[in-house]
């Protein structure tokens, strides 16, 4: 190989890595949401294999509008959003969305468009609040118990105790998702067990207990454990940090709705049965006292399985 075509083959190698190296330099689009719907945007362009700006155009989302250095939409945004103009298969462009829940893409020449979803609504935190409450066992047969030493009867005691036990989870639930309270999950699963085994074990006697006596202030200390529970089951779902105060509600209505569901269901069903077969079947009975020891064994169960875990630091 001669002097001049080594030399010849450095210069197109050495142009070759130069227009590589800005090739590699992609732009960003960022938008950060400064209150609902609106966002703050900044751009910077991908530089071409000249080291020159390319020209692009930003394509934002048919429900949002741009001004200068502001995007609003209406509501969250969601949508296409990307980019016309990318050339080459090196040239590429970063999009941040900073909304609490979303990051980052990259798009290029042969994707210049990402799908941007929207975030949960509303409605679909309340969704999962009543399946949260529908699909935790635990926090069901605590209710269940609660009825059970009520006597399963409609009456005030009965209203002031899902009362106590709805502000009391409530409280709870919201602290420790606002951070103000911290407490490992372990430790706090544990308690719940415990507090479906004294709630069961109380409903199998009749006597003038404590929690018999005044059944919405077992309810309620009880239920700033389950709300520790709940919001431990929350935080694996991460809520949007811009909208957080209305889905932490929503979840929490959707608890309510699914708890109230079960409590209305369980004394329609149970008054159907008292006039179809009568007070005896009900209270005292068998079936009552079944109940009861079903209660207690799924709650021992949980508590040792839970307690192994806490001895374990597995959480």
């Amino acid at each position: 190989m001669t002097r001049a075509t080594v030399l010849a083959l450095a210069i197109v190698l050495g142009t070759a890595g130069a227009a590589i190296a800005h090739d590699l330099r992609p732009g960003v689009l960022t938008l950060t949401e400064l209150a609902p719907g609106e966002y703050a945007l900044r751009f910077v362009p991908p530089i071409d294999s000249r080291g020159d700006t390319t020209q692009v155009r930003i394509v934002l989302p048919a429900s949002c509008t741009r001004t200068a250095d502001r995007v609003r939409c209406a509501g969250p945004i969601a949508g296409e959003l990307g980019i016309d103009g990318l050339r080459g298969p090196l040239k590429a462009l970063v999009v941040l969305v900073r909304d609490g829940e979303r990051t980052e893409w990259i798009l290029d020449a042969d994707t210049p468009r990402v799908k941007i979803d929207a975030p949960a609504g509303l409605l679909t935190w309340i969704g999962l609040g009543v399946s949260h409450i529908l699909a935790g066992l635990d926090h069901l047969a605590f209710v269940i118990g609660l009825l059970l030493v009520l006597d399963l009867a409609v009456n005030r005691r009965l209203l002031l105790t899902i009362t106590a036990f709805t502000i009391a989870h409530s409280l709870t639930l919201a602290l420790a998702v606002l951070g103000i309270v911290s407490v490992r999950a372990a430790p706090v699963e544990a308690c719940i067990a415990l507090s479906v085994l004294l709630v069961a074990r109380e409903a199998l006697h009749r006597e003038p207990t404590a929690i018999r006596r005044w059944p919405w202030l077992a309810a309620g200390g009880f239920g700033l454990i389950h709300g520790l529970g709940f919001a431990s089951a929350l935080s694996e779902l991460g809520l949007p940090s811009t909208s957080l105060a209305r889905s932490l509600l929503a979840f929490n209505v959707g608890v309510e709705l699914g708890q109230l569901a079960v409590v209305v269901a369980i004394v329609a069903a149970v008054a159907i049965a008292r006039r179809l077969i009568g007070e005896r079947w009900i209270i005292g009975s068998h079936v009552h006292r079944a109940a009861c020891y079903v209660l207690g064994a799924a709650a021992a169960w949980w508590l040792i399985e839970r307690v192994v875990e806490l001895a374990c630091g597995a959480r």
